[in-house]
């Protein structure tokens, strides 16, 4: 087992006081590597008689204290591989690992008798193994890059997971096993893995422990969900195991909220109140409200568990708080439908984010409108990421807009903030493929007319204008996705144009170019038709909409270039 300090989702480290957070770190990491929980391949098959998939891979925590294998997944290489492919397991919220506790993940094809834990398709993932030659891992983070905390390799294998010496390959619907239980870890392959004829997996239920147990308290952190936006709120959650030997008693867990402007030493429940779900489960919980002056960026939350014995871990959230920069505010000019952050505000839910600030509609499953500040400063060469994905960041009972629901439908996954208008990096870009940012959308509309203005919009981008950009659907002509998402009737845009500077609020003058585009989002519609064809003023956009856009700006200056029928 490669000896890395596993940072799981938790930092524990050896005590310190929890209204310091700050005094003796570095002496506690380095205590801490000693202790740090260790995860192993424990077993593997890689093929059966009848079956080329007939496979699974089995996991064992070999330490004395439980394991979060949150943040962690198992990948496969090919025998040269250069890339992990699968995962064939990856865990994303807390998932705890007794001492000694097997962890079974099967593939689909899998024919043994013992119920897997966790099950993958091998041909989707493309992470069939071989039984002549491969490699396997358990990483902490993502396929390429996260640590390996424990790797695999077998018969003449020249991909980087292995340790020591490669193992033999299995025989079909044998297994090469790690010895002593799943307990010996030399580091080299060779040494600890034997075959096993026929093969025996084990799962969750069952144990084999490699050492004294019992002795430590474990807790991890944990939020949901983890990206916030001002005015919102997030559950705060600490999973401990209390410990045996001698019993924890009195167990007490407290969080330092200063980052999202809370208090220092806020205590954690355990008794059903302030957001605990089940009392007396040894989950400690708190429903943290992010006050609306946050600003965004990461927010580090350190907490400790104590017992009355004396034993107390320390740990550390991350957690984002999703709001753009105060210079970059998209809404300085005014938020036109009233969103809020309030979950029960479902159907004009705000959602702001450093790259753009939207209100999300549940019932349609698309955005009201999107809001976007663009110059050129958030104009670069970083190439479109095409990662359509689920918003996180969406309450987790709502359901999810996936990149497959616009499959086979007709339309585009029409984007509100273009990707061409986040080409800065690859974070900024990336955020603009998630689905929240997405309408159905005609072709002829968003490669045509659409996709015109956005490029008329980064022209006077790149002569040295700001421009602040609302954007969204109006109206229902049916829907997609087994009726999940709306399509709209037309698509409409609204931009204000001004010179570089500062102070843009008090900058707006009478004389200020703002105008709107509305484009019909059914056919027949000519894909070459210019942007100009269906110019409109600002006052016709929000007549159709409903929206007040600009409210910020005095009502008089307002008035009158909002009317303003644009020629340029």
């Amino acid at each position: 087992m490669k000896k890395f300090l596993v940072l799981i989702s938790v930092a524990a480290v050896a005590a310190f006081a929890i209204w310091g957070f700050s005094d003796r770190v570095e002496a506690d990491v380095e205590k801490a590597a000693t202790a740090s929980p260790h995860l192993v391949i424990s077993q593997f098959q890689a093929g059966g008689t009848s079956n080329a998939n007939d496979e699974f891979i089995e996991i064992h925590n070999t330490s004395s204290a439980p394991v979060d294998l949150n943040g962690f997944r198992v990948v496969y290489r090919s025998s040269g591989g250069s890339n992990d492919v699968g995962p064939m397991a990856v865990w994303n919220t807390t998932t705890i690992l007794q001492p000694g506790q097997f962890y079974l993940i099967a593939a689909t094809s899998y024919t043994g008798g013992i119920t897997p834990d966790a099950t993958y398709n091998p041909t989707s993932c493309s992470c069939s193994m071989s039984a002549n030659a491969g490699g396997l891992a358990i990483r902490q983070g993502d396929n390429n890059t996260g640590a390996v905390i424990d790797a695999v390799g077998w018969g003449n294998a020249t991909n980087i997971f292995f340790e020591g010496t490669r193992t033999a390959a299995p025989a079909n619907s044998t297994s090469q096993a790690r010895k002593n239980s799943g307990c010996l870890d030399t580091d080299n392959n060779s040494s600890d893995f034997e075959n096993l004829n026929p093969s025996a997996p084990r799962s969750s239920g069952t144990t084999s422990t490699c050492g004294a147990t019992g002795t430590e308290l474990f807790a991890t952190i944990n939020a949901n969900p983890t990206t916030v936006a001002p005015g919102g709120s997030t559950l705060i959650y600490v999973t401990t195991v209390p410990a045996t030997t001698p019993p924890s008693t009195n167990i007490t867990v407290v969080a330092n909220l200063a980052q999202i402007n809370g208090s220092g030493s806020q205590t954690l429940y355990d008794d059903g109140t302030n957001g605990d779900v089940t009392a007396g489960d040894n989950v400690f919980s708190y429903n943290a409200s992010i006050p609306a002056e946050v600003t965004g960026g990461t927010k580090l939350i350190p907490a400790a568990a104590a017992d009355a014995q004396g034993r107390v871990v320390n740990m550390q959230l991350t957690l984002t708080v999703n709001a753009p920069n105060p210079n970059e505010d998209p809404l300085l000019l005014g938020n036109p439908s009233g969103a809020t952050a309030d979950t029960s505000n479902e159907n004009n839910y705000l959602m702001p984010k450093p790259q753009y600030t939207l209100s999300y509609n549940r019932s349609k499953a698309t955005p009201n409108w999107v809001a976007w500040r663009l110059d050129s400063s958030w104009l670069g060469s970083t190439p479109r990421q095409d990662d359509y994905r689920p918003d996180p960041a969406l309450p987790a009972a709502w359901y999810h807009v996936q990149d497959n629901d616009y499959s086979g439908s007709g339309y585009d996954r029409g984007h509100m903030c273009p990707s061409g208008d986040r080409t800065n990096s690859v974070a900024n870009n990336s955020a603009t493929f998630l689905m929240t940012n997405f309408v159905p959308q005609l072709g002829a509309n968003n490669q045509g007319p659409w996709n015109d203005f956005e490029n008329y919009c980064r022209s006077l981008a790149n002569q040295g204008n700001e421009i602040y950009i609302i954007t969204g659907p109006l109206g229902n002509i049916g829907t997609i996705a087994q009726g999940r998402i709306v399509v709209p009737q037309y698509t409409w845009k609204v931009a204000l144009i001004l010179p570089n500077g500062s102070n843009d609020l008090q900058r707006v003058t009478r004389s200020t170019r703002a105008f709107g585009i509305v484009v019909p989002n059914f056919p027949p519609l000519n894909s070459n038709t210019p942007w100009r064809q269906f110019r409109v003023s600002v006052d016709a956009v929000e007549n159709l909409t409903g929206y007040n856009f600009f409210s910020a700006i005095p009502i008089n200056t307002q008035a009158i270039i909002e009317r303003r029928h644009d020629v340029q």
